[in-house]
Formats: C-alpha cells, sequence, structure tokens
C-alpha cells in the first residue's frame, strides 16, 4: 500500500446491495484524513508539503513547509558564505523569502504559533543581510553587486512593510473574541463603549456599510476601513465607525497605537441581532440533523427511507429526538415543501460522484421559507488535554465549549476516537449519589472510556478521572442532544491553540429548548453494570 494515499477497503454489503465503509482503527490512527476516503501517511517525510498541496489553506501545513524553507535558506547562505558565489546569495534569498510569506500567511490563517516564528525569520532576515553587506563591501562596487545591494535594500523595505502582517477576510463565519490583523489580536466586544474618546483630537474615520449587514460583515468592514488607514499612516492611532443611513452608530474599531490590541465594538440593532441570532440557531440545528444522517449512512452505507432511524431505542439511538428549527420551533419531517417548519428530507440515492458531504446536505434543508444556503460540515469533538476543555465543532465553527476533568497522571488516551454508544442514565441501579457516570454517557471506540456526567462536580476542571472525560451532568445533557454515534473525538495537548484561531468561536445566544434534553427511556442500557476508567 503507497505510503503517500490509504484508500479505505470497500466491501460489498450483499445483503442490501449497497457499498459499506470499513476501516482499521490502528491503522487509521496515524493517518491524516482528507477526504473520499482517501488518507495521508503522517510519517511520511513529505508529510506537510503533500497536505499543503492538496489543502493550500491548511495553516499548520503552510507554517511546516514555511520552517521547512527556512532551512532550505540557510543551507545556500552558508554555501554563499564560503564560496561568496552570487548563485547561492540568489537562491538563499528566494528561499528565504518564500519561508517568511508561508509562515506569515499561516499566521493569518490562525496559526498562532507562527507569529513569533514570524518575526524571528524577519528579524533574522534583517540581520542577515547586513552582514551580507558588510562582508561583500569592497572598495569600489561592481555593477552586479550594486545590483545585489539594491535587491537587498527593496527586501529590506519590504520587511518594513511587514511590521504589521495584513489582514485576509475569511470565507467563512469570520465572528470570535480572538482574531488578528497587523500581528496584532482583535478583541470583539458586544456593547456600545462608555467613551469614545480614545484617539487625540477625536478625529474618526465614517463609514456607511449596507443595509442588512450581519455582524461578521460588520467586523469585517471595520477593520478593513482600520487596515487602509492604517496603512495611509502606520504611527498614529485609528478610530472607525460604522453608522447607518440614518446616522445611528452600529460599531466601532480602535486602535490605540504600538501593539496594543485592536477592539472592534458591535452594537447593531436589537432586532437585527436577533434575526442573525436564529440565522446561526438554524444553521446549528441544521448541521445537528445532518450530522446524524450523515453518521447513519456512513455507518450503514444507505440512505434511509425515513429519517424515524435516527431516533431508535438503544443501542441504534444516533439522536434522543431531531431538534427544532429556531422559526416555527418544529421538527416533523416531511418530504414536500410546504415551508411551514420543521425539516424537509428528500430520499437521494448515493452516487460515486457525489462526496457523501454533499449529498446529505442536499438531502436534508430546513422547511422554511428560507432560501439561504446553510454549509454543511459533520459534527466532531475535540478535547484539550491541557486546557480540560471539549468543543464542538463543526469544520472551522466551534459551537459548544465546555471544561471537563481528565485523567490524573495523563492517563486520558490521546488519538482520533469515535462515539461508539450512547446510553441514558447508565448503571441505573446503583444509588444517585454512588453513580460516578451521572445522567448520559456517550462510550468511545476505545470501549474502556467514555465521556460522561458525574456525582462529583466539583471536580470539573481538575485531572482526577481515571481516564474518562467528565463533565457537569447539565453539559452532558446537551452534549447527548446533539451529538450522534460514530461522531469522530480528537483527543489531544495544546488544542487550544488550534481551536482559537483554525476554528473560529461562533458567538451567539444558544436555545437549549431546541433539543430534548429530558432523554428517552429507550436509550437505557438496564442489562449492563459498565466499569468505565472513570
Amino acid at each position: 500500500m503507497s505510503y503517500e494515499y490509504y484508500r479505505l477497503f470497500k466491501l460489498a454489503d450483499k445483503y442490501k446491495g449497497c457499498v459499506k465503509l470499513e476501516s482499521n482503527s490502528n491503522l487509521k490512527a496515524n493517518l491524516f484524513y482528507l477526504d473520499n476516503g482517501y488518507y495521508l501517511s503522517k510519517n511520511d517525510p513529505l508529510f506537510w508539503k503533500k497536505l499543503l498541496q492538496r489543502q493550500a489553506d491548511n495553516g499548520e501545513a503552510m507554517f511546516h513547509v514555511g520552517m521547512d524553507a527556512e532551512l532550505e535558506a540557510k543551507k545556500y547562505l552558508e554555501k554563499f558564505y564560503t564560496t561568496r558565489v552570487d548563485k547561492y546569495l540568489i537562491l538563499y534569498r528566494k528561499a528565504v523569502t518564500r519561508s517568511f510569506n508561508l509562515v506569515k500567511h499561516s499566521f493569518n490563517k490562525g496559526f498562532v504559533p507562527a507569529r513569533l516564528e514570524a518575526l524571528r525569520i524577519e528579524r533574522e532576515m534583517k540581520l542577515t543581510e547586513k552582514t551580507i553587506i558588510e562582508i561583500t563591501k569592497p572598495a569600489r562596487f561592481s555593477n552586479k553587486q550594486i545590483i545585489l545591494l539594491f535587491i537587498a535594500a527593496i527586501i529590506l523595505s519590504v520587511l518594513g512593510a511587514f511590521l504589521f502582517l495584513p489582514f485576509e477576510e475569511s470565507k467563512t463565519l469570520n465572528y470570535s473574541n480572538h482574531n488578528y490583523t497587523y500581528m496584532l489580536p482583535y478583541e470583539i466586544i458586544e456593547m456600545k463603549p462608555n467613551s469614545i474618546g480614545f484617539i487625540p483630537n477625536n478625529q474618526s474615520v465614517i463609514i456607511i456599510p449596507e443595509k442588512d449587514l450581519n455582524r461578521e460583515k460588520l467586523v469585517n468592514e471595520l477593520v478593513g476601513k482600520l487596515k487602509i488607514e492604517y496603512e495611509l499612516n502606520p504611527r498614529t492611532a485609528k478610530q472607525v465607525l460604522a453608522m447607518d443611513e440614518k446616522s445611528n452608530e452600529i460599531g466601532m474599531a480602535v486602535w490605540e497605537g504600538g501593539d496594543r490590541n485592536i477592539q472592534v465594538y458591535i452594537y447593531l440593532p436589537d432586532n437585527q441581532v436577533a434575526m442573525n441570532n436564529k440565522e446561526r440557531q438554524l444553521w446549528e440545528t441544521a448541521t445537528v440533523v445532518r450530522s446524524a444522517l450523515y453518521q447513519f449512512v456512513k455507518e450503514n452505507g444507505y440512505m434511509p427511507k425515513d429519517l424515524k432511524v435516527l431516533n431508535q431505542a438503544y443501542p441504534d439511538n444516533y439522536l434522543t429526538e431531531l431538534p427544532k428549527e429556531p422559526y416555527m420551533l418544529k421538527n416533523v419531517v416531511t418530504t414536500f415543501p410546504t415551508r411551514d417548519g420543521g425539516w424537509l428530507f428528500s430520499l437521494i440515492e448515493l452516487s460515486s460522484e457525489k462526496d457523501l458531504v454533499s449529498v446529505v446536505k442536499d438531502a436534508l434543508k430546513p422547511n422554511l421559507p428560507y432560501d439561504k444556503d446553510i454549509p454543511f460540515m459533520p459534527l466532531s469533538i475535540a478535547i484539550d488535554k491541557e486546557s480540560n476543555s471539549l468543543s464542538v465543532i463543526s469544520e472551522d465553527k466551534i459551537i459548544r465549549n465546555y471544561k471537563v476533568a481528565l485523567g490524573k497522571d495523563d492517563t486520558t488516551p490521546e488519538g482520533i476516537l469515535r462515539i461508539s454508544k450512547k446510553v441514558m442514565n447508565p448503571d441505573k441501579n446503583v444509588h444517585k449519589a454512588e453513580n460516578v457516570y451521572g445522567t448520559r454517557a456517550m462510550e468511545l471506540s476505545n470501549m474502556n472510556y467514555a465521556i460522561h456526567g458525574t456525582n462529583t462536580p466539583a471536580t470539573i476542571g481538575e485531572n482526577v478521572s481515571q481516564g474518562c472525560i467528565r463533565m457537569n451532568n447539565s453539559d452532558m445533557e446537551e452534549l447527548y442532544a446533539m451529538i450522534p454515534l460514530n461522531t469522530a473525538v480528537e483527543i489531544s495537548k495544546n488544542l487550544s491553540l488550534k481551536n482559537s484561531k483554525e476554528k473560529e468561536r461562533i458567538l451567539y445566544s444558544p436555545n437549549k429548548n431546541l433539543y430534548n434534553s429530558q432523554g428517552d427511556p429507550m436509550e437505557e442500557d438496564l442489562f449492563t453494570k459498565y466499569h468505565w476508567a472513570n
């Protein structure tokens, strides 16, 4: 089997006449999933380069390829110092510029560790150019040397312009409390400031955005205008005010100069905030239903004729109940578009020409007078052992974040697992005060461990368990209602750095009433005594 690509084996399910995906969990543990069942081996020395070729926007891959380019540049520089051959100097400058650009763009894509490396590379490039000028300074300059000095001067001036890295607008929802522009973090604040006297002489630039602007676009317009003003004069503080067509303030971006953070204040009218909030709730609930359907099809190899299969009794309980959409507060399923609430399900045949994510997205939509596209990527869970946090994620968006208790002495396993069971009231016959698993549990594919509730809520946030992931019972009940069977669970250290930028925190007011957190007695397992490493 090629070290570059791994393809999950496809086995025919003769009984149903369908194709079923099978995988070896040990094999997959060291693989990086691309799409359509293809993987890259993490042991491949060219892993990051190949990943960047296939995922051009992957910030972490940019970073590693950029660091490799720096090593290549240093080899050329050493050869130049040894031989004084101009060819090696040209190759060095080409490689180090590529390295700097990759690391810079890695940071702009959200890979936070790239910030310090970009600053270091920038500083070393400037020092190296000064050294080159010193060691190559002759009594008289030849034409070739004059050209090289001119190139060096251009590089130094370009680096000066990169003192703050430029902001790149994301195509995804770009609304979070951890964003960066010009190498500085900008913070989004959901309120109008008490005072606007941040700027000398209070000279603000005013913008009038388009009507019906949502929060993400308003943030991007404010920060984008601040960028333009900074480029005109990078030495003085900046303030940008956003006003609607009636001259009412709706937002403000402030930079006080130096290395201070940028502050973006958003205070849209209440009716517009409510509208945006419901749109996010609709995206969230649609993602939950679609994720359950996706996991069912992926596991069983066929599209169901009825979505009731997602709400079966244990052990086939993908979801306790389909969530309600936030406009009509309905979760009924119809196969004909009446646009009066609930969900619209279309039976679409699986095709090798179309990926499963797209098929599921087309098969399940809200049955509403709502014609905007609702993007979809399956839900996953990320557990960060450094911050003792559990995040619910859809591709680049964090939907929920919870504090959890983890294993003492680093006993919580690391890797990519999945939810193999969902159990309501595990060990129900044990007295509530002695039931260490709380009211809900989701067993992992490593069956010794589970994500579960607790009877000792004071331990949440600490490393005290035998390896399981503990949550407050109320948090666990909410998570249980949202997460379907077979959902991927990644457990690792230092995920918080990735999540803070690669994953954008979607800020809105969740509506817990859209989910059935009460559970269903049919989801209980009365015949098993569980012994997870609590």
